[in-house]
């Protein structure tokens, strides 16, 4: 997600998303320590995900929000956690170093994610 209030909590981001319901919220914090409008919200399927796309481009308060798919059909858990390995958040889905996957640590959920630049490993 992208385009957050900066006020936004993880319970206004499920609400956002109802009547789905997310697994895990992550609120992306910066080097400064102050959140960046961004977050990254893992859903127990990849239908799920999906259906959560209805939401690109939804408001929440006063501004719009932006969603990107990170998620493929048909996947299995560790499918999914190799496809996930090259996002360059600090969060539980990857650690800052951009190495192999198995340098980091995994998710075995299903998402939408904080930027496009998070999903530069997709598709190659």
């Amino acid at each position: 997600m992208r385009g957050l209030p900066f006020r936004a909590t993880e319970n206004d981001i499920c609400n956002f998303f109802s009547p789905l319901n997310p697994v895990r919220v992550n609120i992306e914090i910066g080097s400064d320590g102050r959140v960046t409008g961004e977050a990254d919200v893992e859903f127990a399927t990849h239908e799920d995900a999906v259906a959560a796309m209805s939401k690109d481009k939804a408001h929440m308060q006063h501004r719009y929000v932006e969603l990107f798919l990170n998620s493929t059909s048909g996947g299995t858990a560790s499918t999914y956690a190799a496809q996930i390995a090259g996002l360059g958040t600090q969060s539980s889905y990857a650690s800052p170093s951009y190495g192999s996957p198995s340098s980091q640590q995994l998710s075995t959920g299903y998402g939408v994610y904080g930027s496009q630049a998070s999903m530069s490993a997709y598709g190659k």
